[in-house]
């Protein structure tokens, strides 16, 4: 029973490792740490310009009408490849709300759903 835990565990830990994106929740920048949660701007201080963005939003409301829906603007920004990984950061109105670490390059459209 010991050894077939073993196994499992090695097993779990090797999946964890050899996985093509993770969750990073930070991001060195030089000698700057920029977490979750910081506005754009600050981001833009302490990481520089980065070498590749996209945004969308909001959407404005058709026929005339003045003003937007209730959506938000979301941007990516990605910085690397720093060690064969890049750094995707996601900002929902111009907040960041999620740092990943992908080994894949990114492609023609940095939004998943264009």
């Amino acid at each position: 029973m010991k050894n077939a835990k073993e196994v499992l565990t090695t097993l779990g830990v090797a999946l964890l490792l050899c996985s093509e994106q993770v969750h990073a929740g930070s991001l060195r920048c030089g000698t700057a740490l920029v977490g979750e949660g910081v506005q754009m701007a600050a981001v833009l201080d302490k990481c520089g310009q980065p070498p590749r963005q996209h945004s969308q939003g909001p959407a404005p409301r058709p026929y005339g009408y003045n003003g937007y829906w209730n959506s938000a603007k979301i941007s990516i920004w990605v910085y690397g490849p720093d060690g064969g990984a890049y750094q995707y950061l996601r900002f929902v109105n111009d907040r960041l709300v999620e740092i990943e670490m992908r080994r894949k390059a990114p492609g023609a459209s940095l939004f998943p759903w264009e």
